[in-house]
């Protein structure tokens, strides 16, 4: 027998977890529903969805993303509209622990040496003193490398 029937013979077995598999279909076709409605970048960063009275909370993991639900919300009820679901709003949940780590990758960037040199050559070659200057900053910071 499969893991999945093996899954379905205990859920039909138990009633609240036959209810609780059933709330939770229900709240992941909203979030599909709310994912169709919104530009790509946004769809991905929307976690899950909830009720509280007639409010859909949905949970993203910062508040760029919250601001971005925000300003789609229009479009979001139009779409819950359309499925046949009310809801009078959305109301971003920012979920910290969403979070991956940094999102933001640091760039290292290193100068080779050829480069170097050459930035050196030129550096000698320049009247301007102020580009000059930048060209002994930027070959003094890459030094240090």
């Amino acid at each position: 027998m499969t893991k999945n029937a093996n899954f379905s013979q205990l859920v039909e077995g138990d009633y609240q977890l036959k209810r609780l598999v059933k709330q939770l279909d229900q709240l992941n076709h909203l979030l599909q529903i709310v994912r169709s409605a919104v530009a790509p970048e946004l769809a991905r960063v929307c976690q899950g969805t909830a009720w509280s009275g007639s409010t859909l909370l949905v949970a993203v993991p910062g508040s760029a993303a919250a601001t971005r639900l925000r300003q789609a919300e229009p479009a979001i009820l139009a779409a819950l509209g359309q499925a046949g679901v009310h809801a009078t709003a959305i109301r971003a949940k920012v979920q910290v622990a969403l979070q991956q780590g940094n999102p933001m990758q640091t760039k290292t960037l290193r100068m080779t040496e050829p480069a170097k040199a050459a930035f050196g050559q030129l550096q000698t070659q320049v009247d301007d003193p102020e580009l000059k200057a930048a060209l002994a900053n930027l070959l003094r910071h890459h030094q240090k490398k």
